[in-house]
């Protein structure tokens, strides 16, 4: 009895690892890091004024972000788990989406300069890192 109830969970976990990984659907995921720099410090917060100046997760608010979009994949940053979509810099403005560092398959790293207006980010200037 005890072989099958940890089979059970075995099979579970399998299943469930799937999701958690999940993308759009058309690309696999690299969870891998893209950036080599160690002492970054990540936009942990958006002051009152909304004006953001500094290193933040990017990525493709559906594909990795778990936003849902009508239009399918954008652009999105990430700041103390919120999302917002970005304007102003799109997709594939950064190279292809779907190449294995690209925005569906990977979360990277960017700096940015702009404001969080009405749940978006206005971007004035957006450049990955490395």
């Amino acid at each position: 009895m005890l072989k099958y109830i940890k089979l059970t969970i075995v099979f579970l976990i399998l299943a469930c690892s799937r999701s958690l990984y999940a993308g759009c659907g058309s690309c696999e995921m690299d969870v891998k890091a893209t950036s080599s720099t160690n002492s970054i410090t990540i936009v942990n917060e958006i002051p009152t004024s909304g004006r953001i100046n500094g290193t933040v997760l990017a990525s493709c608010g559906m594909c990795n972000f778990g936003e849902s979009a009508t239009n399918g994949c954008a652009l999105a940053i990430k700041i103390n788990n919120n999302t917002y979509a970005v304007k102003n810099s799109g997709i594939n403005d950064h190279g292809d989406s779907h190449a294995s560092n690209g925005f569906c398959k990977a979360v990277r790293l960017a700096n940015v300069k702009g404001q969080v207006r009405k749940g978006k980010f206005l971007a004035t200037s957006f450049a990955l890192l490395d």
